[in-house]
């Protein structure tokens, strides 16, 4: 088998940028089969899917695509991107298209664009909840139709079989929805031939750009904030990886690391349509920046599965961010805060559902029960969460709660007002819709493109 060569520009298309420099000598030095990268991700929270926003500046987007757009059609290089807009629902993936349209516009470009959308279809998944148990994933319960209507907007994760389907209709750009991230990197690969297992593999360790690499130099002079290539070459049973600038290397030590990310293991994984098993995976150093990678495995499951994500509206959130500095209301705090939120809850019941949280920053905001220190600050954040039925309801209660925490009584206070310091004037901050991850689950399929359709555009 002929070497394939793939080029990811970056960990995630809007994030942070793109060198234009290392990536166009990338493309003229390396001339890839392919570019592929992933756009987005379920890690800033369900929000982003509910709401079908994107959670990268649209500035940064704009740059990305156009810089991939107008160096890679030209050298008819492929170009692949897949949970586009950020969480790859349809208004992510419309997001998407549409930029490309305009910069296409804009550049004079010419090329045939596969859009592949992931949303599932509400009823049809509502007849299967009720029809088989569909497990649900980390302690869920299985799903049911209930959850399916509850849900504003859902996604599958697609694996390679769509997005080589669009490889197969003749598309020079691919938009895809939610989909695996190493499916996104790895399919060009497998679709010319290449170890599924060893594509996969290679896809998970590019799929965050440059964050596989270590530096060689002290400091990345001239770089910028800005994502730097990562070059994936897989043949006869292996795959290298090595960096778009000579500032950085893949090592032994950098591959195999990436290999946990995200993961509760580095042995295996589940993946769309089965298990990536990396048990007996062997990292060697060819060179002082390249690293290759032999001996991955993909295990077929039967039935293939997919993934949903679905984002449920629970209500309306408001914040208020206030400061203690009392080294007496600070050990204190925990006892004040549950019996304030006791009060207010008190207060507003029958106002509505209401929900309080108090993230104490500097005591165990970040790691909460997990937290292995005790050791607390000389001053706290607190930030009051409130999420209920309504915009009005929450701001009433957060407006509440600052004031009463601000003249709050406890043992040994010596102020007569004045507990905290308030960030913000207006002092209650107003978050609209707030969503939370209802559907987790594995949905058998029979076919694995049957749930992502691709329409093929002349742009």
């Amino acid at each position: 088998m002929k070497p394939i060569k793939t080029v990811t520009p970056t960990g995630c298309i809007g994030n942070r940028g793109i060198n234009r420099e290392a990536f166009i000598r990338v493309l003229d030095e390396e001339r890839p089969d392919v570019v592929a990268a992933d756009a987005g991700s379920l890690d800033c929270g369900p929000w982003y899917l509910g709401a079908g926003k994107a959670h990268s500046p649209l500035k940064n987007i704009t740059w990305d695509l156009d810089l991939l757009l107008t160096e890679c059609v030209p050298r008819k290089i492929p170009v692949i991107i897949g949970s586009a807009g950020g969480s790859g629902a349809n208004a992510h993936v419309q997001l998407t298209v549409d930029l490309i349209h305009e910069i296409a516009k804009k550049r004079g470009l010419n090329f045939r664009l596969a859009v592949i959308r992931s949303e599932v279809n509400k009823s049809y998944l509502a007849q299967r909840a009720s029809a088989e148990r569909i497990t649900g994933i980390d302690g869920l319960e299985p799903l049911t139709p209930t959850d399916v209507e509850s849900c504003s907007t859902i996604v599958g994760m697609m694996g390679v079989e769509p997005l080589m389907k669009a490889l197969n209709a003749g598309a020079e750009v691919i938009i895809a929805g939610r989909a695996a991230d190493n499916a996104v990197i790895g399919s060009f690969a497998v679709w010319r031939g290449a170890d599924k297992g060893l594509a996969l593999h290679m896809g998970d360790i590019m799929e965050c750009g440059d964050t596989a690499l270590i530096e060689t130099q002290k400091l990345l002079r001239g770089l910028g904030p800005n994502r730097i290539p990562i070059i994936g070459t897989i043949g006869e049973g292996y795959f290298q990886l090595k960096a778009g600038h000579p500032s950085l290397a893949c090592t032994p030590q950098s591959a195999a690391a990436h290999s946990l990310y995200e993961r509760s293991s580095m042995y295996s994984s589940a993946q769309p349509g089965g298990v990536l098993d990396t048990s007996g995976a062997l990292y060697e150093q060819v060179d002082p920046v390249t690293t290759r990678v032999t001996g991955t495995k993909f295990i077929s499951t039967n039935p293939y599965t997919v993934l949903l994500e679905g984002a449920r509206r629970v209500g309306y959130r408001s914040v208020t961010i206030l400061g203690v500095r009392s080294p007496r209301m600070i050990e204190q705090i925990d006892q004040i805060l549950e019996q304030l939120r006791e009060s207010v809850i008190a207060l507003f019941k029958d106002e509505g559902k209401i929900k309080i949280h108090f993230h104490v920053y500097g005591k165990n905001a970040v790691l909460g029960g997990h937290e292995f220190s005790n050791n607390v600050s000389h001053e706290l954040g607190v930030v009051a969460d409130v999420v209920a039925d309504t915009q009005a309801l929450a701001h009433q209660v957060a407006d509440d709660i600052w004031l009463r925490l601000s003249f709050w009584r406890y043992e040994g206070r010596q102020t007569t007002a004045g507990n905290c310091a308030v960030l913000f004037s207006p002092n209650v901050i107003d978050g609209g819709e707030t969503f939370d991850l209802k559907i987790y689950h594995q949905l058998p399929v029979d076919d694995p493109c049957a749930l992502f359709p691709v329409e093929i555009l002349n742009v």
